[in-house]
């Protein structure tokens, strides 16, 4: 049971399924959990406090539950859980997370999550070069053709590209540092360790990024909606540090992709932000190569 997040929330196993069906099936729950939790950081930030020092507090916030939750399943966090691989996840958690956070709140939300959906392809790839992982023509074409959503989403050298855009980016690359380290964390590691000491790494960076960018007073509203930021938050680091310890990650990778419907949901109701054509065309290739990418893995096995 230790390896299986549903326990966590249920307390109970889940029905038996396959190393990359599992993998796959965290990868999609974690996404989610992740632009959820973007969205509301981003609507406490539009409510007059910085994004650091919202991040900041967040960061408390989700280190917090993760001691409880820890200390009442008997995961507390131990010395000899800290390891050269777990401090290198922290690190690119840490500076990933400052520059995409950055870009947010200065750019569309769908657009910043879309751009940011380059991390997947990226891993596929790494995971191929690096790994060893089996990948086909085909699934090298699905990269490719992958690459080519985020650059129309993206558009750069056009009236509509944002400079932030290049933050997202630099931030993705991070998030494919961070996934490789976190496979090679020892898989004794209890996920609640690792997700407890990327939260206070976090806390750490962010707190001295707001001491910059300064201090305004929270809202009734802001704390209720950064308590929602922390809980789906904390389901988003604890299925994806999961995801990449079942399966292969080429295989799990390419249901990233479903947090671009989640996206444009949150931008639509949160942020009254409507897509243009460009974005749509852009994420529809993105998902669709996506799908492509998981029945070419299928015809493989």
């Amino acid at each position: 049971m230790e390896g299986n997040p549903a326990c966590l929330i249920y307390g109970a196993e889940v029905p038996k399924l396959s190393p990359n069906a599992l993998g796959s099936l965290y990868m999609v729950i974690g996404s989610l959990g992740y632009v959820i939790n973007d969205g509301f950081v981003r609507r406490v930030s539009d409510d007059g406090p910085g994004i650091y020092q919202v991040l900041f507090i967040r960061s408390l916030g989700l280190a917090a539950l993760f001691l409880i939750v820890g200390s009442i399943r008997g995961e507390r966090p131990r010395r000899s859980h800290v390891s050269r691989p777990l401090l290198l996840r922290v690190a690119a958690e840490m500076i990933s997370t400052a520059l995409f956070f950055a870009a947010i709140v200065r750019m569309e939300f769908a657009n910043a999550q879309a751009t940011l959906q380059v991390t997947p392809f990226a891993v596929t790839l790494a995971a191929a070069v690096v790994l060893r992982e089996r990948v086909s023509r085909r699934q090298y074409a699905a990269i490719l053709l992958g690459f080519v959503g985020v650059l129309i989403v993206a558009r750069p050298a056009t009236d509509g590209f944002s400079g932030w855009s290049l933050a997202v980016l630099a931030s993705a690359g991070f998030l494919v540092a961070r996934e490789f380290a976190t496979h090679n964390v020892d898989e004794q590691t209890p996920a609640l360790s690792i997700a407890f000491l990327t939260a206070v790494g976090i806390a750490v960076l962010m707190g001295l990024l707001s001491i910059i960018d300064g201090w305004a007073p929270f809202t009734a509203r802001s704390v209720l909606f950064l308590a929602v930021a922390v809980c789906s938050l904390s389901i988003g680091y604890i299925f994806t540090i999961q995801t990449v310890r079942v399966g292969d990650l080429s295989v799990s990778a390419p249901f990233r992709y479903t947090v671009l419907v989640g996206a444009v949901v949150v931008g639509y109701v949160m942020f009254s932000e409507v897509p243009d054509v460009l974005t749509i065309i852009g994420s529809s290739v993105i998902i669709a190569t996506g799908l492509w990418a998981v029945r070419l893995e299928r015809r493989s096995t």
